[in-house]
């Protein structure tokens, strides 16, 4: 059995009604919850006239009493006296100072004198060698970082001002055409900042 097409149209329209009655509903409750949290959050009930307020001033007054203020004694504060300052290093300085010392078949004496000899304008200003990268060249990599090793052991004997107390590491640099002599060793010196 089939309803009259008029009849179809008029549940529409009360299904329609009724939703929207229903959601006017929720959206009045929403906004009262609302504003009942923003009238707590603003400082609690707020006080209606009559009976009620008198009750309210009670409940106030025996609820949050003000505490009489209580002078404060006045402190004399002297500043303390200036920590003495510590002298500490300023740090490495970023590039480093290159020297080239020839050793080829020098003994222990010609290696020192020829790298106290590279350094003495450093040693005359009074700079200090963080650390020290020494490359020995040669044309096997064995040879090369002995060569290293072997002014490494001098530099303190040698210049003890400059390279007292600094780091030192070997390496090999290989006989190429930036380098192309076997005996001599490039040190790489990263200063003290001053």
């Amino acid at each position: 059995m089939r309803r009259p097409a008029g009849a179809r149209g008029a549940l529409r329209t009360t299904r329609r009604e009724n939703t929207t009655v229903g959601l006017a509903g929720w959206v009045f409750a929403d906004a009262l919850l609302a504003l009942t949290i923003i009238g707590l959050a603003a400082g609690g009930a707020v006080a209606v006239g009559g009976a009620d307020a008198a009750k309210t001033e009670t409940v106030a007054a025996t609820l949050a009493p003000v505490p009489t203020p209580t002078p404060v004694p006045t402190v004399t504060v002297t500043a303390p006296a200036p920590e003495p300052v510590v002298s500490m290093p300023a740090g490495v300085a970023q590039a480093p100072v290159v020297l080239e010392v020839s050793v080829d078949g020098t003994n222990d004496e010609a290696i020192r004198s020829s790298v106290a000899a590279a350094v003495g304008e450093l040693a005359a200003q009074g700079r200090r060698a963080a650390f020290v990268l020494t490359f020995g060249t040669a044309s096997t990599p064995g040879a090369g970082t002995a060569l290293a090793r072997r002014v490494n052991d001098q530099l303190d004997v040698a210049a003890p001002g400059v390279f007292a107390g600094s780091a030192k590491r070997d390496f090999w640099r290989a006989v190429n055409a930036q380098s192309p002599r076997a005996g001599v060793v490039q040190l790489e010196l990263y200063l003290i900042q001053q």
